[in-house]
């Protein structure tokens, strides 16, 4: 189930959702026992009124190990989060980071050694001109991260998903339809296994289904492969 919380002052909020997401608005960090083992994901929010700060560090909260102490400095945006059903829910974050010409997004996770160095989803060199914003990340029936988030190309808005291929993230896959201005979008993961990702139009709201297949291929059959199946319409937020 998606949780959304407001962000209090002096809270802290824990993940508590197998593979669930939040909307953040502070600092993600782990907290271990003595021994250094994951205990749980906690979303540090900001105590500042005046001056928000998106990466906010606690650093009297005892054994947190923060994800980006240094995100305001780097000027990175507001983080989206899953926790992993298939790995005692360790956290997965992913936010926008600016390169020196644009926002591209990295992500990080949770290991038995710790946060991951954050790394690109598409490497600069490969990513296509225009700001990489708002993703959302969750994990689907199988335990595959999947990733959707939209692309401001020259004023106009493309909404793309990728899915975590054992290493790394596929190429990028257009999931909102061509000319159409399309942000801002949320995925949903139904207990069937569907995923569906709905975003924002001018006409409106729209819901695509997302469906993973594994080829049948001898190299490639550790590989899923995601891709958009179609317009499922306008309507009502999906529930989990």
């Amino acid at each position: 189930m998606r949780t959304h919380r407001s962000l209090l002052a002096a809270v802290v909020l824990s993940l508590v959702a197998a593979g669930s997401a939040i909307d953040v608005r502070a600092e993600v960090a782990v907290e271990t026992d003595s021994a250094g083992n994951y205990v749980r994901t906690v979303v540090l929010p900001s105590t500042a009124n005046r001056t928000v700060k998106i990466w906010s560090v606690d650093r009297t909260w005892p054994h947190l190990v923060p994800l980006n102490p240094s995100g305001d400095l780097n000027g990175d945006l507001w983080p989206a989060i899953a926790e992993d059903p298939n790995q005692s829910l360790r956290p997965w974050v992913v936010f926008s980071r600016h390169t020196g010409c644009d926002y591209d997004l990295v992500w990080s996770r949770w290991t038995p050694g710790g946060w991951t160095a954050a790394a690109w989803v598409e490497e600069p060199a490969e990513a296509r001109i225009g700001d990489d914003l708002d993703p959302d990340i969750e994990f689907d029936g199988r335990g595959q991260a999947v990733l959707v988030w939209w692309r401001n190309e020259g004023g106009s808005g493309r909404v793309y998903a990728s899915a975590f291929q054992g290493v790394g993230w596929m190429p990028a896959l257009l999931v909102s339809d061509a000319g159409v201005d399309s942000r801002s979008p949320r995925i949903t993961v139904y207990p069937d296994g569907r995923v569906l990702a709905a975003y924002y139009t001018p006409a409106g709201r729209v819901v695509r289904d997302l469906s993973s297949y594994v080829p049948l291929t001898i190299t490639d059959d550790l590989d899923p492969i995601l891709h958009a199946t179609g317009n499922s319409g306008s309507g009502s937020t999906p529930k989990k």
